[in-house]
């Protein structure tokens, strides 16, 4: 949703332009709009989120550069950056990388800093309070209330929650593969769909014979069965947690042919954010303040199929969705130019 809420500017130079940036885990975009609400640029960068193995600094800074490239800095006036992480554990540290990124090209005054999770909410309705339910690289669900987080439910990383993420689904494959591979699990697709999702075509064609020649001997030497589960280990530890998404996609597509075991584990990841949910719906004053789903996972496929469903069950209603992160935080940017 590129399109922003046109405020009154009247009384703001013609000349200028506000900067909104919605950076997660995976990647970081970036919108420069004027003060009509028309986006003029747009940049993109690598994941800002620190817990998710990313460079903030670097990534803030590549967005901004592509956005702005060929206007001068000077006519920038405002900014909201909305940043996974964000929040108390991680705002210093983000907050510091927002401001350095926002001075190496040149604007003067520095950025306001929110979550990611608010910026997702903007993005999807022009209401001031309200639900959103996130699942992308992380996973959870908030009220909103005039861009703060009124009460959250998850949203606590990959190594303490994040349930029903892209991350968490594609970390359950892999088990599942796993599982299925070495014979403790029940059999599933997912033990020939992830490795090749994983590995690529190349490796797994190197894997694919069923002897090896042993070097120098003139003999053959048996693949053990571990070794495929090892290169699938080599590609997953060798990667930052949130390469692990990349999985969720094959999970879901697993699951839309009947794989029972994918089939669980996308109603799991469905239970979990509707868990969440109803974790945060009694800090909503208003029951009909609308319910905004935000992140790949709930953008399609069979976990946003389940989900949307038990949000009409609750609310009568059927949840909106987010659009472009970027330019909501842009809306924001403006808007609280405009109350100042």
């Amino acid at each position: 949703m590129m399109d922003l809420v046109s405020p009154n500017t009247d009384s703001l130079s013609d000349a200028a332009y506000v900067i909104g940036i919605d950076a997660g885990g995976t990647h970081t975009r970036c919108a420069l709009a004027t003060l009509d609400g028309t986006v003029v640029g747009a940049g993109k960068g690598p994941g800002a989120n620190p817990n998710s193995g990313g460079d903030p600094e670097t990534a803030l800074f590549t967005a901004l550069r592509e956005a702005t490239d060929g206007i001068d800095p000077t006519c920038v006036i405002g900014g909201v950056f909305g940043i996974a992480g964000a929040g108390a554990a991680g705002r210093p540290t983000l907050v510091s990388a927002s401001q350095k990124a926002w001075s190496a090209l040149g604007m003067s005054g520095e950025p306001e800093v929110f979550t990611d999770i608010a910026i997702n909410f903007a993005s999807g309705t022009p209401a001031a309070t309200g639900i959103v339910v996130f699942a992308g690289t992380g996973a959870g669900a908030a009220v909103i209330q005039d861009g703060e987080i009124i009460r959250r439910a998850d949203g606590y990383g990959y190594l303490l929650g994040d349930e029903g993420s892209a991350v968490w689904i594609g970390r359950e494959g892999v088990k599942a593969a796993l599982s299925a591979m070495d014979g403790r699990g029940t059999p599933t697709i997912l033990s020939d769909l992830v490795p090749r999702a994983l590995l690529g075509a190349a490796v797994m064609a190197e894997l694919s014979p069923r002897h090896l020649v042993l070097a120098g001997s003139g003999h053959d030497l048996p693949v053990g069965p571990s070794l495929l589960p090892q290169a699938i280990l080599k590609e997953v530890y060798g990667k930052p947690p949130a390469t692990l998404g990349r999985i969720g996609p094959v999970v879901s597509a697993a699951a839309e042919t009947g794989d029972p075991v994918a089939t669980r584990i996308v109603q799991e990841a469905a239970d979990w954010l509707l868990m969440d949910v109803d974790a945060v719906r009694p800090a909503l004053t208003d029951p009909c303040a609308p319910v905004v789903l935000a992140g790949s996972v709930l953008t399609g496929g069979p976990v946003a199929e389940i989900v949307r469903t038990g949000l009409e069950a609750r609310f009568g209603t059927a949840p909106a969705l987010a659009g472009d992160g970027a330019a909501g935080a842009a809306r924001m940017a403006i808007r609280r130019l405009v109350a100042a």
